[in-house]
């Protein structure tokens, strides 16, 4: 197989594999998507107090409308907070609330639990491959890993 119909059929995978984990773990994680989830883990791991929409976006890799639109879901479960900045009034800031502290405590196990299944097949070799290969893509998309 010549290596562009490689690239293709990993860029592909790529998509598909997305697609597919956004089903399962919408199967995994109550309450909520894994869309949703995975914006409130990146919340939690910006590493400043009250971020702005702007730098969810920014952190995320997604646009500041798709952000605002999951916090407000987000916000009407009782997960989140969106309030105006107390530096500049233009700026919406975004904080968990302690139902979000304990949704991820009470659900820690369980999504640790359909990690290690779905991985269980993958050698810890080829995970590191994978994860160094994914990095160097997303390093040339511009996201910091």
């Amino acid at each position: 197989m010549d290596r562009a119909t490689i690239e293709a059929d990993v860029f592909g995978g790529v998509l598909l594999l997305a697609n597919k984990f956004q089903i399962w773990g919408d199967g995994i994680v109550p309450g909520m998507t894994m869309k949703q989830l995975f914006l409130l883990l990146l919340i939690s791991k910006i590493g400043k107090q009250n971020p702005t929409l702007t730098e969810i976006a920014a952190f995320s890799g997604t646009s500041r409308q798709n952000v605002k639109k999951m916090l407000e879901q987000l916000e009407t479960k009782g997960y989140a907070v969106l309030c105006k900045s107390e530096t500049d009034g233009r700026a919406m800031c975004v904080s968990l609330t302690e139902k979000a502290a304990a949704y991820f405590a009470e659900n820690e196990a369980t999504s640790a639990k359909a990690l290690n299944g779905l991985f269980s097949e993958i050698t810890t070799d080829a995970l590191t491959v994978t994860k160094q290969t994914l990095d160097k893509l997303l390093d040339f998309l511009g996201v910091s890993v």
